[in-house]
């Protein structure tokens, strides 16, 4: 197979939506193998909170370059909205004292012994003396994966060249006019624990266990030309039961 070096934009997690299209309407071309398994932070914190139970959708996009469905989300809205809170939350710390890093000066790749890489784009790093905060600015509705998303970033960070290299980090996500605080206590042996065996399952040889249902099927952008079991149609609720 073709292999691709070049890791993909990374995905917009603020707003699930459905695909614009069903699984079955395209003309695929073959998926390309990646040259090292790639992994998004924000792949990892949906499998670490519990949100998604397909675990072969995550290695699957973390092993091969397909060709995606197309998303139901308004991507300009999206970007639009959350550009707006950055700015606004960017302001705000600055006007607090704090020197405030955006977006692409937080970037951040980690790469293990087995050659997988796990890399991230915190949009806030604010320090103000021996303060310091990694923040994320959600425009949707909150998700126990929003805190993992965090604690991933507070985990790697201090690993990282940069003014956060060593420090302990607190984490916040921002709602709206709303903050969340997620404490540096929260980075415990459970946790690093938890990271470990996730990205070791998405991102190891043996493809990840499956779990194909119309929940997550409907927001999954692999077809199914890459994934036959792909459900498409939702059950029908059963009326002639006699139960009751």
């Amino acid at each position: 197979m073709n292999r691709e070096e070049n890791p993909p934009a990374e995905p917009v997690d603020a707003t699930e939506s459905p695909p614009a299209q069903s699984g079955l309407s395209r003309n695929p071309s073959t998926p390309s193998e990646r040259s090292n398994p790639f992994i998004w932070v924000s792949w990892l914190s949906k499998l670490m909170a519990g949100e998604k139970q397909c675990e072969w959708a995550s290695w699957f996009r973390s092993h091969y370059i397909w060709d995606k469905l197309p998303s139901g989300l308004d991507l300009a809205k999206w970007t639009a909205d959350h550009a707006q809170l950055l700015r606004a939350r960017k302001a705000g710390l600055e006007a607090e004292g704090f020197t405030v890093y955006a977006e692409d000066q937080n970037s951040f790749k980690l790469v293990g012994q087995a050659g997988i890489e796990v890399s991230g784009k915190p949009d806030l790093v604010a320090i103000r003396g021996s303060e310091a905060y990694v923040e994320d600015c959600k425009t949707g509705t909150p998700r126990h994966s929003d805190h993992f998303q965090v604690l991933v970033y507070m985990l790697a960070l201090p690993h990282v060249e940069g003014p956060w290299k060593g420090r302990k980090l607190d984490g916040r996500i921002i709602y709206g006019g709303t903050v969340v605080d997620v404490p540096a206590c929260k980075i415990d042996a459970d946790l690093k624990e938890l990271f470990r065996k996730t990205v070791l399952t998405i991102g190891g040889p043996e493809p990840a266990r499956k779990a194909p249902s119309w929940g997550e099927c409907r927001y999954c952008d692999i077809s199914q030309a890459d994934c036959p079991e792909r459900i498409d149609i939702r059950t029908e609720a059963v009326k002639d039961h006699g139960l009751f």
